[in-house]
């Protein structure tokens, strides 16, 4: 069982994520914004996060450069609607080890939770 943190503004997305991760028997926490997600990396010993990108106050890859520059390197997965090819590879450049585009199906996110967990 792996401690995830799940980073997202919408309410909906949030609760799936949990819900999906915790049918996989990990343990979650909740943030809905980059700056509540960098709080609890901060502060907490975690396995994983999963953040969306677009988010108010600090967006998923202010998240993810914050985290770089602070040495912080828990594996992060990225989940978007943004399907541009140099979002994700600047979200690969600063650390995420895997990139989701909404809608995704929940053995995609499986599969990229238990990639990253194998990585640690």
């Amino acid at each position: 069982m792996a401690k995830v943190l799940v980073v997202d503004d919408s309410n909906f997305q949030r609760k799936w994520l949990t819900k999906s991760l915790v049918k996989m028997g990990h343990e979650t926490i909740e943030a809905c914004d980059g700056v509540e997600g960098l709080r609890q990396v901060q502060s907490q010993e975690l396995d994983c996060v999963v953040t969306d990108l677009l988010m108010p106050n600090m967006n998923g890859l202010q998240l993810l450069e914050q985290m770089k520059a602070e040495g912080i390197k828990v594996p992060a997965i990225v989940v978007t609607a943004d399907i541009q090819k140099d979002t994700k590879a600047e979200c690969m450049r600063m650390g995420a080890k895997a990139f989701l585009n909404k809608p995704f199906k929940h053995y995609e996110l499986e599969e990229a939770v238990n990639s990253c967990l194998k990585s640690l």
